[in-house]
Parts: structure tokens; sequence; C-alpha cells
């Protein structure tokens, strides 16, 4: 993992064999930051989990892909929720013959590299119970 940050711009590359969301987590932390969004992310994942929420149910749906897809982007945040760092994540991501899939990120590991790009923000968010999911709100 290589992290570097700048005024509110932080880069993280990812390695090979990381675990996405673990990774990503560690460096923010040790950063101290608990607040940001996405500005993209591009690489590769196998090994992910991703899914969409069913209204109906109140539950995500849920698919594992074991095969590398071309990670082509990450929209999302970053908040606090508990006291600690919560991703919440969307990713679209296309498989060898460049059909897309995108949804709610749950994990992921690395193949090959991933670079991402995230700005810090001067508020907190926190992500506080709700009527039906955990709302973002601002601290």
């Amino acid at each position: 993992m290589r992290v570097y940050a700048r005024d509110d711009i932080i880069f993280i590359r990812l390695d090979d064999g990381e675990g996405f969301f673990e990774s990503l987590t560690k460096a923010l932390e040790d950063l101290g930051v608990y607040s940001g969004v996405f500005i993209g992310a591009i690489g590769m994942l196998r090994n992910f989990e991703i899914g969409w929420f069913n209204v109906s149910s109140l539950e995500y749906e849920r698919e594992f892909v074991s095969q590398p897809y071309e990670l082509t982007s990450v929209q999302g945040n970053i908040s606090k929720k508990d006291g600690k760092i919560f991703i919440h994540a969307h990713a679209t991501l296309a498989e060898p013959s460049r059909t897309v899939a995108g949804g709610h990120l749950f994990r992921g590991e690395v193949c090959n590299t991933a670079e991402i790009f995230i700005k810090k923000l001067d508020f907190n968010l926190i992500r506080q119970p709700g009527e039906k999911f955990r709302v973002l709100d601002v601290e």
C-alpha cells in the first residue's frame, strides 16, 4: 500500500492481494480521516461481493464474484458509524467481455492494483439510526 496526503486530497494505491476495505480503512485510520468522499477509484478486484438494497424486504441482495473484474468507478463516502470508520461505496466493474455490473460494494480483494483518490471533508459525516436503515447525517 502507498498513501500520500496533501491538504484535503488523499491518494491510496493498494497492491495485489490486499483487502479493499481493510486496507483502505487502515490508511484512513492512520491519517485520522473519518469524513470524506471518493473522487474516484480504478484498478481491478476479485473475490468481491456486490449487491443492491431491496426496499420491499429492507435487505441487501448480494452476489459473490471470484474472477477478476476491472474496477471502472467507485463513488461513495466515508463517515463514522458507531464511532468507527464506515465506508459506503458503490462500484462499477467490468468482466472480461466488458459487460458491466454495479451496485453496493461489500468486500473485495485487489487484483493487480487499485488507485483511489479521496477528498477529506472539514465537517463530520455520521451514520445515524433511521426508520428503515442507517442514514447519513452531519455531526
